[in-house]
């Protein structure tokens, strides 16, 4: 039986499904959104297509990591679209690993809710605002964060397995709840 969970956050909602497909997707990039967050003075912001090349030519490749922590990656795409109205789509399965399982869990507690990128820009040109305009990017990778630089790269629907039962409280241990003795403060 598969059961549906919406829990919406502000800008964003996460569809939560018992199912096993452990899937992940949004907007990894946000088309003609300027962030401040970025080392360029005036800001910086991606083009409608900016990434169109690079997803078709090595999309598949491209991994999914928490937090840009290159040691160990957390999904596989399993498809793109770089032309969606909100920007450059992406959909990832998680890995069946530890860390695979901690990335679901953040994500169901809204721990982590945004996708940052690493990447190359190819061609860029300053927008009359002065903001850097990238024009065409190569993507080497895109991460899971607690906060993105732009705010419309959101995890948009996550649909995996619901989250095992916590043992029930008798099955704990007793716990001495007697007051502490009282402290005694030494004068100096």
């Amino acid at each position: 039986m598969s059961e549906l969970v919406r829990v919406t956050f502000p800008a964003m909602e996460v569809r939560l499904a018992s199912t096993s497909e452990r899937i992940v997707e949004g907007i990894v990039i946000p088309y003609d959104e300027t962030s401040k967050l970025t080392d360029s003075p005036g800001g910086e912001r991606f083009l409608r297509g900016s990434v169109t090349r690079t997803v078709k030519d090595r999309g598949a490749r491209i991994k999914l990591f928490r937090a840009h922590d290159h040691r160990a990656a957390v999904g596989l795409p399993l498809a793109w679209d770089a032309l969606h109205d909100g920007g450059c789509w992406a959909q990832f399965r998680i890995g069946q690993t530890a860390a695979g399982e901690d990335v679901l869990n953040e994500i169901r507690e809204g721990l982590l809710d945004a996708f940052s990128i690493g990447f190359e820009p190819v061609r860029e040109r300053r927008g009359a605002d002065g903001a850097r305009e990238v024009v065409e990017a190569k993507l080497h990778e895109i991460s899971l964060v607690p906060l993105g630089a732009y705010a419309g790269a959101r995890v948009l629907a996550t649909r995996a397995p619901a989250p095992a039962r916590v043992p029930a409280m008798a099955a704990m241990p007793a716990v001495n709840l007697d007051p502490m003795p009282p402290v005694r403060y030494w004068p100096r």
